[in-house]
């Protein structure tokens, strides 16, 4: 289900909170093998999510690239000693700074871009 790339800051949060209902839905599969998919953790499912809205391939080299790219992402800015966003708190932009970078990864979006919807999605969020 290949979507087309959003345009604005607006539509890639209403594609965000899609990505993020998409990866709630793996929850049972999560029960049965054992691990919980739950709001913090959801994070972990966004490149996936990625290249599934992407029309992309969900294994292989392009998908391992993007997913630790992704998840990379994650533990820089999480880091205590370094910059640290407080994600782990903040499960919902944990989820959007995963799923931006993933973009990043596969070159559909550029620094300034992925900045500039973290941004919104960081007010939008704080708002509701």
């Amino acid at each position: 289900m290949k979507r087309p790339l959003p345009r604005t800051p607006a539509a890639w949060l209403k594609e965000i909170k899609l990505a993020i209902a998409d990866a709630a839905g793996a929850e049972p599969f999560g029960r049965a093998i054992g691990q919980p998919i739950e709001l913090a953790n959801l994070f972990h499912l966004a490149p996936l999510v990625c290249l599934k809205f992407r029309g992309r391939k969900i294994k292989g080299p392009e998908a391992d690239r993007v997913t630790e790219t992704a998840l990379t992402n994650y533990v820089v800015n999480s880091d205590p000693e370094g910059i640290d966003h407080n994600l782990e708190q903040r499960p919902f932009m944990a989820f959007v700074l995963c799923y931006v970078a993933a973009h990043l990864a596969l070159d559909l979006l550029d620094e300034q871009q992925a900045e500039e919807i973290l941004i919104y999605c960081e007010e939008q969020f704080e708002e509701e």
